[in-house]
């Protein structure tokens, strides 16, 4: 049988298994074990340090951050990161290149022929390949980011050195419920007995820190315990604040160095992709942020309040976010709303049901907007509408900045920039 492309491989994959997102780690734990990666003697560790990094926002900057403050003090890294933007292979990142292909297909084979009966989600198969192509390069640090939650995510099945949790905030109810102290307690969840626990929040949720005493983790918290203030000098960044923390404390116990003995000048130069990621096009200046929660939303409003000239937005959703409170922060600010079809997404919000959510939102407030086929299409219609004096913001999930920041990469020289 010929080999299958990466292309096949994830169309094969994002199609087979009967639930797009099913939590739990039976599946996945099974296949891990016959592939030697868990509960077997002598194992493959995917790294000699393992850190697992969870959180409501945040997730992505902190990892970029671990990684470049531990390579600039000579660890050799390996990063696992979901979604991806542009191209699946942005999830599997070793020494800071993202593997090959040919080396994800050949993890994604070797699954296959290991999973015998066992039916696993897009995400699992990914997680598992993930560590194989990590266990293979024997790096010094793992750094694994948790998909969705924490206790029953597939990257918890590898019991975490140091566990991460950014933040605590409502995101994906449908999973993890409403309350704040059953999402922090799901959060905790990666960390293990004597190992440490860096909480981003100066003050978390109960539910939390209960877990984090249940289970003897050594819970470390921002403000309390650590701050972003010991480590400097400290460069401006436009990463979020807590992930930095979090990032600069995790490197202090990985390398047992000081806070004042710790490089801090890798920060300044990491910028994370769609994370309020300014550019310009044909003169008019975007961001591009892929704020799909109400916490990300907030956030973003309050980076762009300064801006004093018209707000004109992009927005394409997931149909099972909390959307009335995604688009309310933003909702005084925006002069022009193009709402986004999101193509060969199955979740994707229906874009003509989105002015209906605002104007309930915004009450009377008197806005344009206009319904679009496709993030770029939206996104061509705002820019014949701006000017140079305008701010277009472009958000609401990762499969709208996704288009968007692709198309743009391919721009010719003369009609792009980076602000």
């Amino acid at each position: 049988m010929p080999q299958r492309s990466l292309s096949e491989w994830l169309t094969l994959l994002q199609n087979r298994h009967p639930k797009e997102i099913e939590l739990g780690l039976g599946r996945i734990r099974l296949v891990a074990r016959e592939l030697g990666l868990v509960d077997v003697p002598d194992r493959r560790s995917p790294a000699k340090t393992v850190v697992t990094i969870a959180g409501t926002n945040g997730k992505g900057s902190c990892v970029a951050a671990l990684q470049a403050l531990l390579s600039a003090a000579g660890y050799r890294v390996a990063c696992y990161t979901s979604p991806h933007l542009i191209n699946y292979r942005e999830r599997i990142v070793i020494d800071g290149h993202c593997v090959s292909d040919e080396a994800i297909c050949e993890a994604f084979e070797q699954i296959e022929q290991s999973r015998g009966q066992t039916s696993l989600t897009y995400f699992e198969f990914g997680t598992l390949a993930a560590l194989i192509l990590m266990a293979r390069e024997e790096p010094d640090v793992a750094l694994l980011e948790v998909g969705l939650g924490g206790r029953l995510d597939a990257v918890n099945i590898l019991d975490a050195d140091i566990a991460i949790v950014t933040g605590v905030a409502l995101d994906h109810q449908e999973w993890l419920g409403d309350d704040l102290n059953q999402i922090g307690a799901e959060k905790a969840a990666i960390a293990r007995a004597g190992k440490p626990l860096i909480c981003g929040d100066p003050n978390p949720v109960a539910g939390l820190i209960g877990t984090a005493e249940k289970v003897g983790a050594k819970l470390m918290v921002n403000g309390r315990d650590f701050s972003a203030k010991q480590f400097v000098p400290l460069p401006e960044t436009s990463l979020p604040s807590a992930s930095i923390a979090c990032a600069l404390q995790a490197t202090s116990l990985i390398t047992g160095l000081s806070p004042s003995e710790v490089d801090t000048s890798a920060i300044g130069a990491v910028a994370v992709p769609g994370r309020f990621q300014k550019v310009t096009i044909n003169g008019v200046s975007v961001v591009l942020d892929v704020a799909h929660n109400p916490q990300a939303a907030t956030l973003l409003a309050d980076r762009l309040n300064s801006f004093s000239g018209h707000l004109i937005a992009v927005v394409g959703l997931m149909a099972d976010k909390d959307i009335p409170n995604i688009l309310a922060p933003l909702g005084p600010m925006v002069k022009s709303w193009y709402f986004c079809n999101i193509p060969n997404q199955p979740r994707a919000a229906d874009a003509g049901m989105l002015p209906s959510m605002l104007y309930n939102t915004n009450g009377s407030v008197s806005v344009k907007t206009r319904v679009c086929s496709s993030p770029l299409n939206a996104l061509e219609s705002a820019l014949r509408e701006a000017t140079s004096d305008d701010q277009v913001v472009v958000f609401g999930s990762f499969f709208t900045v996704g288009p968007i920041l692709d198309w743009w990469q391919n721009l010719p020289k003369g009609k792009k920039d980076v602000e």
